[in-house]
């Protein structure tokens, strides 16, 4: 296996064990922002969106508009 390839895995990786992170925060706090959110996440910003855009691809959460805020909800 090439170094890039093997690079491509370990961001793959990382960024299902964020959306596992994720999904863990939601399912035992509930609705969250993403400002919430981010202050409770233990990855960066940028792994954050990963994981957010893999859960919502993978339809297991939902995104909204609450006033200003942006909303995280499991489905």
């Amino acid at each position: 296996m090439t170094q890039v390839r093997e690079q491509e895995i370990a961001i793959n990786v990382q960024v299902g064990n964020a959306a596992g992170e994720v999904w863990r925060l939601l399912d035992q706090g509930g609705v969250h922002s993403l400002t919430q959110m981010k202050k409770k996440f233990s990855g960066t910003g940028e792994l954050l969106g990963f994981a957010v855009g893999w859960l919502a691809r993978e339809d297991k959460l939902e995104i909204f508009k609450k006033k200003r805020a942006v909303v995280l909800r499991l489905k």
